[in-house]
């Protein structure tokens, strides 16, 4: 339940997503274009926030002839400050990068982690090169003890 909160927290992450969840609550069966036309948003702009939301059932959809119609998911969101703190302490760097990247993402840490510590590379590029930040990857190699000297 506390990972489901976090998926549909870190989906809706801005007050447009918001916006188009709560448009379709009104406004059943809507287009992109129509939501789009509707919100002032470009396109390309409305086709990534539904892939978004839909992959956290925020939004459903589906498939009228040609057209793919979307609908507000159905979802309760309880946040409160003792959630919150379930939530992430419930998980760990590790076990949130491993959700964002995968087993193959672990494995590339490992292997940018020992070129960091030999000096080959500094702790900026070696974040850099695995698309985190500076700070997640200091995080992460000081919960797996590898800043230990």
């Amino acid at each position: 339940m506390v990972e489901k909160t976090v998926e549909i927290l870190r989906a809706i992450g801005n007050l447009n997503k918001a916006r188009i969840i709560a448009h379709l609550a009104k406004h059943r069966g809507e287009t992109a274009e129509s939501i789009g036309k509707h919100l002032g948003y470009p396109l390309p702009t409305v086709y990534k926030y539904l892939r978004e939301l839909e992959a956290v059932n925020a939004v459903e959809s589906e498939a009228r002839g040609n057209t793919r119609v979307y609908f507000a998911g159905e979802f309760k969101l309880e946040v409160s400050p003792q959630k919150l703190m379930e939530a992430f302490e419930e998980q760990t760097m590790m076990e949130l990068y491993k959700a964002r990247f995968g087993a193959e993402g672990v494995e590339k840490l490992r292997k940018v982690a020992a070129k960091a510590k030999a000096g080959k590379m500094t702790f900026r590029q070696a974040a850099a090169s695995l698309g985190i930040t500076y700070f997640e990857f200091v995080s992460l190699l000081d919960e797996v003890g590898a800043l230990d000297a």
